[in-house]
């Protein structure tokens, strides 16, 4: 194994390792010695690869950025008789890539709106990407619908996401996909019944 690759795998637990600790034990307990000792590595080898805990941080957020950002920014084409299908779709790839690796799931779910961490303001951004492709596809679903209403689909979408992969995680949803039909199924139904702002002058 060449050098390079042996930094960059050694980057990489340390990473993992930031992230366990705060899935264990909070932010609190987040030090250079505990990452290190965690990675199995010298508590020096962490200021081989980061300045600081903070840029460690930053690194973390890009790399769980990185994992889920194409299944939170894929585009679709909705047809208005596959808007059921695409919608499903939709909730079941952000769904999956959410809960994949269970500690990332939840320190994503829990830090993302802590606006004075690394972690929460990369994963902020990235809920507002998710909430934009949503957004799309509710207009794509229904173009004539009010703006307000339209954004007020696409946050019920993110909602969807995130609850449907918190309760994968507690077991409270065992079958995913049906979870996700059922949601989707409910969402078009909804979506499809909003009065527009013309119907209602």
């Amino acid at each position: 194994m060449s050098r390079q690759m042996n930094k960059e795998r050694t980057r990489r637990r340390l990473l993992q390792s930031i992230l366990k600790t705060i899935h264990r034990h909070g932010y609190g307990a987040l030090t250079t010695g505990r990452v290190a000792q965690l990675a199995g590595v010298a508590q020096p080898t962490f200021y081989v690869h980061f300045r600081s805990m903070d840029h460690a941080l930053e690194q973390v957020a890009d790399w769980v950025s990185e994992e889920l950002r194409p299944s939170f920014d894929a585009q679709v084409s909705v047809e208005s008789d596959r808007a059921t299908d695409v919608l499903r779709e939709a909730l079941l790839k952000c769904t999956r890539a959410l809960s994949r690796d269970r500690k990332l799931a939840e320190v994503f779910l829990r830090s993302r709106r802590d606006q004075t961490s690394a972690l929460g303001r990369q994963w902020s951004a990235l809920t507002a990407r998710l909430r934009d492709r949503m957004h799309q596809i509710v207009v794509q679903v229904r173009p004539d619908i009010s703006r307000a209403d339209a954004a007020l689909h696409a946050e019920l979408l993110v909602s969807l996401v995130f609850g449907l992969a918190e309760a994968q995680l507690d077991g409270r949803v065992e079958d995913i996909e049906r979870g996700a039909a059922v949601a989707s199924q409910a969402m078009v139904s909804s979506i499809s019944r909003t009065s527009t702002v013309a119907d209602a002058a």
